[in-house]
């Protein structure tokens, strides 16, 4: 008796019912394909121009929400606990220089080259980026700084606490900083400015709740149980982490779509190849069908891959997919179908797109409040708006070295341009807070106030901290006020209030001060891209914001050692805050000959076209530039 290729008993009336609704089927399957192309060709021959040019502007087009916002809530929590560690500091530091006995300026190293190393370590971080995906990047981190608190608390002197607690923990804030930064910008385009803020946000808050927290926990456990408790809030940053789900750009959705479709043209080409092109549908379906179908030789099957191997990989995976193909039979062709499967082999691999190579990358404000000076022709000829955030992506070698990767993402150039050193020393001074954050609790408890009601004073700047990035977002989007102008405004109060805090000996008027320096603080943060595009423009954003993260994490790990180093020697904290606020006035006077140097330029553009505009009805060149000298002396 005859069997199938399944081990089931065959009739011959059975038989030839199967082969003919085989046939049937195949023949179905083969004028859909070939309808399919045909309509596939036609539309391509009329749609080829349209298509090329909605490709360009919908290449690494952001959702604009949905998956978003679960994003957005990630990048706060991030913040939340990262920022909120770092600025409470200035609480741990009370009982830290009461265990250890340490001086001021050694103890303060702790804290200080943890913020500091957050920041510095920005190139390395791009680094990782350009070879891994930013959700992988962020787990690591978040691992990486766990461990090191939990180092932390076997540490028996400051210089451990410098390696575990500093440095370990650093590297790993870093790596979970950054990435939080950037993730939001990838998802979010139109809305970019509010999922920003949302985001950033959540650093006001965690030093408000991070503040009462410390103190809570330092008086129920040790700094040991303390940092502990720390390490297990710093893995939720995992969860956070597992939230960042890569985005795939447009060009490759598009490749694997058309690989994709391409197995089904390449059998259709596999059947074209094997008959002529006159041959009858329903004839190659049967030679098909014949083919693959399994020999049978009495009771026995006849194992035999010949027929198999004269199909394309490509065939041979759409006939096995198909919902209404022939059947395979599971054990005999088990090695042919293996052998035949060369698309496994072949498979395409991405490497991980790199966000640092968007211009727009670290930018916090609107799109549509980019000067338009500094805007390309080519994005603006249409709108006068950006194309999805002026993407420039860059080729750059695997195989290079560190040195190289920074050499090039960073415009050394950059230092030639006279704004950006104005920019780079303005906002290097302005680091100054973390002398602020730092010592302000301590400076309460030196000037008469309560322990307790001291780490509230850290809790009053975080949540001014929070009501001034809202402020200062609120008036450049809706008013579009200059964001350099509210720079100069922040950094003279901020060093005012400074000069104020040594000679505040009650609570009220320490918290006063301290909720205007938290406005102060939050808009020279926040608006730290919007003044540098401002200024410079998007296309040096990165470079710009690269280098001045860089030489400010250097200035985050001195500024607090140093101004403890003049207590430990004038034993007031008089001049630390003097320290802090000549600091901030001078980059408010940076800031204010920048304001300066741009109408200084505006004037000279307005003669020119003056100059021009006189040329053009008719006056010659040397009586226009008189005229216009004549006015300007006048004048």
């Amino acid at each position: 008796m005859a069997i199938d290729k399944f081990g089931e008993d065959l009739s011959p009336s059975d038989r030839r019912s199967e082969g003919e609704n085989d046939l049937q089927r195949m023949n179905d399957i083969l004028k859909f394909i070939e309808m399919e192309k045909n309509q596939k060709n036609s539309q391509n021959s009329s749609e080829t121009e349209s298509t090329n040019s909605a490709e360009q502007t919908t290449e690494n087009e952001a959702p604009d929400g949905g998956w978003g916002w679960l994003v957005c809530l990630g990048s706060f929590v991030i913040n939340f606990i990262l920022d909120g560690t770092m600025f409470s500091f200035g609480v741990m530091l009370l009982t830290l220089l009461e265990y250890f006995g340490e001086s001021k300026a050694k103890t303060s190293w702790i804290g200080s080259v943890l913020l500091g190393l957050s920041m510095i370590l920005g190139p390395f971080v791009g680094w990782l980026l350009d070879r891994f995906t930013i959700r992988q990047v962020t787990l690591c981190g978040a691992f990486v700084a766990t461990l090191g608190f939990v180092i932390s608390t076997f540490a028996q002197s400051v210089e451990v606490l410098i390696i575990t607690y500093g440095v370990i923990g650093g590297i790993g804030f870093c790596m979970m900083f950054i990435p939080g930064i950037i993730v939001v910008g990838l998802y979010f385009s139109r809305k970019r400015a509010l999922a920003t803020g949302i985001a950033m946000s959540g650093s006001g808050v965690g030093t408000f709740v991070y503040a009462y927290l410390c103190e809570a926990l330092l008086s129920e456990f040790s700094w040991r149980g303390t940092i502990l408790i720390m390490a297990g809030i710093l893995l939720n940053c995992v969860v956070c982490a597992a939230l960042f789900r890569p985005l795939s750009t447009e060009a490759e959705k598009r490749k694997r779509r058309k690989r994709k479709e391409s197995k089904m043209y390449d059998c259709v080409k596999c059947m074209d190849s094997a008959e002529s092109s006159s041959t009858d549908l329903s004839t190659k379906s049967k030679d098909v069908y014949l083919d693959i179908d399994v020999r049978r030789n009495g009771s026995s099957l006849f194992n035999s891959t010949s027929a198999l191997e004269s199909k394309t990989p490509a065939c041979y995976s759409f006939i096995e997919n198909s919902g209404t193909a022939v059947r395979q039979a599971k054990r005999l062709y088990s090695s042919a179908h293996a052998l035949n499967r060369l698309d496994t082999i072949h498979r395409h691999t991405y490497k991980p797109f790199n966000p640092l190579a968007r211009r727009d990358i670290f930018y916090s404000g609107s799109i549509r409040n980019i000067p338009n000076s500094f805007t390309s022709s080519e994005t603006s000829r249409s709108t006068g708006e950006l194309s999805e955030f002026e993407i420039d992506v860059k080729e750059i070698e695997t195989h290079c070295s560190c040195f190289q990767k920074l050499g090039g993402t960073v415009d050394f150039t950059l230092f030639k341009n006279s704004k950006f050193t104005l920019l780079l020393l303005c906002m290097v001074l302005w680091t100054a807070h973390s002398i602020t954050l730092t010592f302000l609790p301590d400076m309460a408890v030196a000037n008469g106030i309560p322990r307790d009601q001291s780490a509230s004073i850290i809790s009053i700047c975080g949540v001014s901290n929070t009501v001034g990035r809202i402020l200062a977002g609120f008036l450049t989007d809706t008013f579009h006020v200059s964001s350099t102008m509210i720079y100069v405004v922040a950094l003279a109060m901020a060093a005012a209030t400074n000069f104020l805090f040594p000679w505040c000996y009650n609570y009220t008027t320490i918290a006063l001060c301290s909720g205007v320096f938290g406005l102060c603080m939050a808009s020279a943060v926040c608006l730290r891209t919007i003044v540098i595009v401002e200024q410079l423009g998007l296309k040096r954003l990165t470079s710009a914001f690269s280098m001045i993260a860089f030489f400010q994490g250097i200035a985050f790990i001195l500024n607090p050692p140093i101004a403890g180093f003049l207590y430990d020697h004038m034993n007031s904290y008089l001049y630390p805050f003097i320290l802090s606020g000549s600091m901030y006035a001078f980059a408010a006077l940076a800031c204010a000959a920048i304001l300066m140097k741009n109408c200084v330029s505006s004037k000279d553009t307005s003669k020119d076209n003056i100059s021009i505009v006189v040329e053009s009805e008719g006056t010659s060149t040397d009586e226009s530039l008189l005229n216009v000298y004549d006015d300007s002396e006048m004048l």
